[in-house]
């Protein structure tokens, strides 16, 4: 039982660091209300869908950081690097409409946030629909948001149609 008491008290002060840090981010003196955070997110997750469905895909890949850090994980494997992400995505780009629902932002740090999100694409050869769970851990890197991770994955293909 002793071993678990180390353990409890970090997540107890990671726990109370990110409660802390939901209201606000930027700095004792530069406070931003975290529903302005959520809604940057938001608008950042909308524009991307917008460009996809656009087939720009030098548009779309705005939303993610262009580093060699940048993970894609799905359930057929992790693509690892903004380059190899945009080749991966270079073969499907002007396959589907996309748009995102169920959006819920969780703010960690001052420059740090979580945003889980339903996808749904409509192909547009066929209409035939698909949908999904995303996961996002999002960093503001030079005055904007950026995704650094995605973590996806579909549901089976039966799941009922949710319209915007």
């Amino acid at each position: 039982m002793k071993t678990f008491a180390p353990l409890f008290v970090l997540m107890l002060l990671v726990g109370c660091r990110a409660s802390l840090s939901i209201g606000t981010t930027g700095g004792s003196d530069d406070h931003v209300p975290a529903e302005q955070i959520a809604s940057e997110l938001e608008q950042m997750m909308e524009q991307s869908a917008e460009d996809w469905t656009n087939d720009d895909l030098d548009a779309f890949m705005l939303a993610f950081h262009q580093s060699p850090e940048l993970t894609f994980a799905i359930p057929t494997g992790i693509t690892k690097g903004w380059g190899p992400l945009k080749e991966r995505y270079a073969k499907s780009i002007d396959k589907s409409n996309l748009w995102f629902t169920d959006i819920q932002t969780t703010i960690i740090t001052d420059d740090t946030a979580l945003v889980f999100a339903r996808f749904h694409n409509v192909m547009k050869e066929d209409q035939s629909y698909s949908t999904g769970l995303t996961t996002l851990l999002c960093r503001k890197i030079d005055g904007r948001w950026v995704i650094i991770h995605d973590h996806s994955s579909g549901l089976p293909k039966d799941t009922p149609r949710k319209d915007r």
